[in-house]
């Protein structure tokens, strides 16, 4: 099959943790969450290109400059219309199917791709996605024309970050696929998106611990890592009673 091309969106603003793509998951060796979440992506062998589609806001040109260093591909568009941009980033690159993830996410479940794309392909499918995964370790694979469609008949909501309510919202239109993970990984109540402070210093310590800088982690260690550490994940089980404080800034 060919080649499943990434569009990654990125923007630094947030009022819970500012540059959250940017954050450090490895200090020492200057290793961002971004960075951390492509060797995940790449290392399946099904994927091609890498775009970032960033905010154009003078802030996010720091993106700019880890795309280049990186040698991933990068367009710049509207800070609010996240789906816009993803579009852009589409249009630039001329594929019909691409890959997508959250750029907060360190830790992803890359285990099934591999038959999840060759199924999306074979059945011409217009949204394929892994359930119950925990938050932050799941990857999309969407056709661009069902991602032009929620553009075009979406409200603002839906072309917010939000990049797929539209599908979600109106499913009977699409053609999708959601495969259940193994039965052990099916643990939606664990958090390893970073989204507040808490959540980088969990992600760092899971990093740190399993020794992310030689390899990347399987989700079945992460997983068993949070099951044995009640004190670590103490602050992250608390997080989404209050959406919007600064947690550890309140």
């Amino acid at each position: 099959m060919k080649p499943l091309d990434v569009v990654l969106p990125c923007r630094v603003t947030g009022t819970r943790l500012y540059g959250k793509p940017l954050q450090l998951i490895d200090i020492q060796n200057n290793i961002t969450i971004l960075e951390n979440l492509v060797r995940y992506i790449m290392d399946t062998g099904i994927f091609g290109r890498i775009c970032l589609a960033i905010s154009e806001e003078e802030e996010n040109h720091g993106f700019i400059r880890l795309a280049k260093a990186k040698d991933w591909d990068y367009i710049t568009g509207s800070p609010h219309d996240v789906l816009g941009r993803v579009n852009k980033a589409t249009e630039f690159l001329q594929c019909e199917h691409i890959g997508f993830a959250s750029t907060e996410n360190p830790f992803i479940f890359t285990e099934q791709l591999p038959q999840i794309y060759e199924r999306h392909v074979k059945e011409n499918l217009d949204f394929s996605m892994q359930s119950d995964l925990p938050d932050g370790a799941a990857f999309s694979i969407l056709k661009t024309e069902a991602l032009r469609i929620s553009h075009r008949d979406g409200t603002d909501r839906h072309r917010s970050e939000l990049v797929t309510s539209y599908v979600f919202d109106n499913k009977e239109k699409f053609k999708m696929n959601n495969m259940a993970p193994p039965e052990e990984l099916r643990r939606s109540n664990i958090r390893l998106t970073v989204d507040y402070p808490e959540d980088l210093i969990f992600c760092r310590q899971v990093y740190m611990s399993l020794k992310g800088y030689e390899r990347l982690i399987p989700l079945r260690e992460i997983v068993q890592f949070w099951d044995t550490h009640p004190v670590l994940r103490k602050p992250l089980e608390t997080i989404g009673i209050d959406w919007g404080h600064g947690r550890l800034w309140d």
